[in-house]
């Protein structure tokens, strides 16, 4: 099945959940049955559809000549095993077995021979599980006006509860009473297990009224004990509201009508009221009653009450439509209050113009309105979506349905014209759409994040491993041949670590050394770089303010990201173009961007004039790995790693670009508020070597641990290994001379190497730390101390160990 264009109208009070019967009306194929597509229904079977469906009480629709049954949740129970298939099939299909009696009433009703049907308690015939059923219904039928059917009753709206309980303990009782004089004593043991299991009020009273005899559910349900119940008169127990249909009762009793049915309520101890449905029957001077609990049946009968008062409302007086007549050229003869809401004229000032009034000036020129006139007169009825305009100018989208109107004779005399405002619905749907989108691009970047994130991490401790002992073979090989192989190794190396490098920084994973900087001086730092980067065909333009607001990020992660964002550039352009890196202070509102980002931000943009990117390739720019480029000319990592670099320093990235009209990617970071730091770009050149003083280097990964102790040693350092921060504190608590601790961020046990470093410099703070990763979820940099990524070299190596040493001091 498949949903209707429609949607299911939600109670306007109550505003109750939808069920499953509400599921089943909203996703049936009604375009199979005679009331056709659910967006063709009348306003009538909606309404009426929509305070059924919204009913606790059972109710159902029979609808057309045919009567199509619709029907709500608490109807399908009295179904059975004819739910659900009874949905949409005519009333004969559904009970057959007692159409010969509904059928005709229906029909009389449908006709509007017949105002109305209401049966108490009546007896049924009812295949129900594949067997013959004898039920009893307490039934009502209501014809439903509506203006568009042939005798203005659109269907019939059915009340029905099931009343089989109660008659067949009406009956019990009966049998009981007339039978107790002479088998009392050999049914004593029967009518004691039913007197004490039973939940209704079975009892015992005299005419004076005082209860000689109770059974226990009069305490279950009232609290009374049965002491209590005796001593009281029944007027104490009565409201006094209902006193004297109660009295009429037992009049009737005492003149001899053998069974009195009636409803009153009886007090809680508590205080509060139930309802009871009481039989009542006399013999010897004594009334025999029966009594069920009936509050339940009472609220639901009294909500259907208010839907039935409601419904009359709605049709009297509707407002969410705009409803109004045209005679046949098109002149508007008749105006609603819901006309006058959605389309701004009152009746005086639209009565007698031509409806094209509401149409846009391009559906004028394009002949629309009479095309639709001539649709609905030739089949009888027109239905579209489309801009329509108000009294003040301005556009709204419309659901319009217009229905032809003919005489007895067949001719065409004018036509109904319904238009429903769905203005905010279209907006609504199209804002959950482009919601679900970016909650799909957010979830599938996460999982690549988490998947890259940790492969890059391993195999940065491997390739610590290959360039470390590559740059500490480099010192003892001189051999042409050995140093040409050591030199592909520290190549093939250092290209690997540019590539995890990159997948760190996307899966946000990438150890940082963040510092304030000033946007134009640090992209004046490394221009020459970006300038190196595009071809002689392509011009590079700055246009940065020296006014732009500090950021705090890493510096070389950024020169990263720029260059990356420069090179696509410069990719997009074969023929040649321009590259433009500008930056501007911005400050956003959480509604402004699709990452709702809000505050004060650098929006640095990088455009190009390009070929730009197709709409399906945009969705996955940012993805690890994918890239329009041919074999060997990219890796498909530039833009994941600015996405990763604008995400980890709590900014994003945005692309806008259309097919032919060029690329412009912007990157949105944080306003700093720190002070400024000098701005250094590149790595040392040199080794610069130590004077002896010892390191104490803690690193679980034996291999790494090796290469680390090798290069210190080459740059003159002695060195401490161990594998834990427990060792490495135990080590420092013995008194061993320790210059600096040089420790891996994730360690075994219960410290990692944060946590190493927070305690040695509460209990050492002469000794300075050094932090190396290949990824540190807590970035190192946001506590104040420095890291050094892996893989390193050995001389970056020697400027961290050089740059702290004596650091713990200067504190």
């Amino acid at each position: 099945m498949r949903r209707g264009r429609n949607e299911p109208i939600v109670h306007p009070e109550t505003g109750v959940a939808d069920g499953e019967m509400r599921r089943r009306v909203r996703e049936f194929d009604w375009a199979e049955t005679p009331l056709g597509p659910r967006d063709r229904w009348s306003p009538a079977l909606n309404l009426s559809t929509g305070i059924m469906l919204g009913c606790a009480f059972p109710m159902a629709l029979r609808w057309g000549p045919r009567f199509i049954m619709l029907y709500n949740d608490a109807y399908a129970a009295l179904l059975a095993d004819k739910h659900p298939a009874a949905l949409g099939r005519p009333l004969r299909e559904v009970w057959p077995e007692v159409y010969d009696v509904v059928g005709p009433i229906s029909e009389a009703i449908l006709r509007g021979e017949r105002a109305g049907y209401f049966a108490e308690d009546h007896p049924w015939t009812l295949y129900r599980h594949g067997v013959p059923e004898e039920a009893r219904f307490t039934t009502g039928y209501s014809p439903v006006p509506d203006p568009s059917a042939q005798s203005g009753i659109g269907g019939i709206l059915v009340t029905s509860y099931e009343t089989t309980h109660r008659v067949a303990n009406e009956r019990r009782l009966r049998v009981l009473s007339s039978q107790l004089a002479a088998e009392v004593q050999q049914r004593s043991r029967e009518r004691d297990r039913i007197w004490m299991i039973s939940d209704d009020l079975l009892g015992v009273s005299s005419f004076a009224g005082y209860f000689t005899s109770v059974n226990p559910a009069w305490t279950r349900l009232l609290g009374w004990s049965e002491e209590e119940i005796k001593r009281l008169h029944v007027s104490a127990l009565r409201h006094p509201d209902d006193a004297p249909s109660a009295i009429a009762g037992r009049k009737q009793l005492a003149e001899g009508v053998p069974t009195v049915r009636m409803e009153n309520r009886f007090r809680h101890r508590d205080g509060s009221w139930r309802w009871i449905s009481w039989t009542m029957t006399a013999d010897d001077g004594l009334i025999y009653v029966a009594g069920r609990h009936v509050t339940a049946e009472k609220e639901a009968a009294e909500a259907l009450r208010r839907s039935e008062e409601q419904f009359r409302a709605l049709v009297a007086g509707v407002i969410d439509y705009a409803i109004f007549m045209l005679n046949p050229e098109g002149i508007v003869s008749s105006w609603n209050a819901g006309a006058e809401r959605i389309k701004g004229y009152d009746a005086s000032e639209i009565i007698g113009k031509h409806f094209s009034e509401f149409y846009t000036k391009e559906e004028k020129t394009n002949g629309l309105p009479d095309r639709a006139l001539s649709i609905a007169a030739a089949t009888g009825k027109f239905e579209a979506e489309g801009q329509r305009v108000r009294k003040d100018g301005s556009i709204f989208w419309a659901n319009v349905v217009i229905d032809a109107i003919y005489n007895d004779k067949k001719e065409l005399i004018g036509f109904a014209k319904i238009t429903r405002d769905i203005t905010e619905q279209r907006n609504t749907q199209a804002a959950l759409e482009h919601a679900q989108e970016q909650l799909a691009q957010a979830q599938k970047m996460e999982a690549l994040g988490q998947l890259t994130g940790g492969i890059a991490h391993d195999f940065n401790n491997l390739l610590m491993i290959v360039s470390g002992q590559a740059q500490s073979l480099a010192n003892r090989l001189t051999e042409p041949k050995d140093v040409r192989s050591l030199d592909a190794i520290q190549a093939a190396a250092a290209r690997g670590e540019a590539l995890t490098r990159q997948l760190l920084t996307f899966a946000r994973r990438q150890p940082q050394n963040p510092r304030s900087v000033s946007p134009s001086q640090t992209i004046n730092a490394f221009r020459d770089v970006l300038a190196s980067s595009v071809r002689g065909n392509v011009d590079l333009e700055f246009e940065i303010s020296q006014d732009s607001w500090p950021i705090f990020i890493d510096i070389q992660e950024f020169e990263l990201a720029l260059v990356n964002l420069v090179v696509n550039a410069r990719d997009a352009m074969a023929d040649g173009g321009t590259v433009t890196l500008s930056a501007q202070n911005v400050r956003l509102g959480p509604r402004e961007t699709t990452e709702r980002l809000e505050g004060e931000f650098v929006a640095f943009t990088v455009a190009d004039t390009g070929s730009g990117i197709a709409p399906d390739v945009l969705s996955r720019v940012f993805e690890p790995f994918f890239t329009t480029k041919s074999a060997g000319k990219g890796t498909g990592l530039g833009l994941s790693q600015v996405y990763g670099f604008a995400k980890q320093n709590g900014g994003a990235v945005i692309i806008d670009s259309q097919p032919g009209q060029g690329t412009a990617v912007t990157v949105y970071l944080p306003r700093s508020r720190a002070p400024l730091s000098s701005v250094a770009v590149g790595e040392p050149d040199t080794h610069i070597a130590g004077s002896g003083e010892t390191i104490l280097v803690v690193e679980d990964n034996p291999d790494v641990k090796t290469v680390a102790v090798t290069l210190l040693e080459q740059l003159n350092y002695r060195t401490q290994a161990v594998d834990s921060a427990e060792d490495a504190l135990a080590l420092l608590a013995n008194g061993t001379k320790v210059d600096l601790v040089f420790t891996d961020v994730m360690l075994p046990g219960d410290l990692d190497g944060l946590e190493l470093a927070q305690s040695i410099r509460e209990r050492y703070p002469h000794i300075p730390v050094v932090l190396t990763s290949g990824y540190a979820r807590a970035l190192a940099g946001q506590h104040g101390l420095p890291i050094l990524r892996k893989p390193y070299r050995i001389a970056a190596l020697g400027e961290a160990i050089r740059n702290n040493l004596g650091y713990g001091a200067q504190r």
